[in-house]
């Protein structure tokens, strides 16, 4: 069996070059995992952040909505009153008016 040289020189530098590619790739997979954590930090805190927003804003739309608060604006902003009780007064409801007919049939 007759060897050739040039397979070997080839076999030579792909052992060469492959550790070398394991520890770049080692490296970049390392420094690609840490920039990851570096964003999930940056995004907890902007989750915490937002939280605490939503809850003022929650405390903010129960004061707001609250019947004093709606109570006061209706009668100091409005004019709004209480109706006394004595000046109340019931309008009974009718039946609306029907078509007249122009048959000959009696009713």
């Amino acid at each position: 069996m007759i060897r050739k040289k040039g397979g070997s020189f080839l076999l030579k530098l792909i052992f060469l070059l492959l550790p070398l590619a394991l520890v770049f790739s080692i490296v970049y997979l390392r420094s690609s995992i840490t920039a990851l954590e570096y964003q999930l930090g940056q995004l907890q805190m902007e989750k915490l952040s937002l939280i605490n927003k939503k809850s003022e804003l929650i405390a903010k739309r129960a004061k707001a909505t609250s019947l004093k608060k709606i109570e006061m604006v209706a009668t100091k902003k409005m004019g709004l009153t209480y109706v006394d009780r004595e000046k109340v007064f019931y309008v009974k409801e009718v039946a609306p008016p029907a078509p007249f007919t122009a048959g000959l049939d009696k009713r």
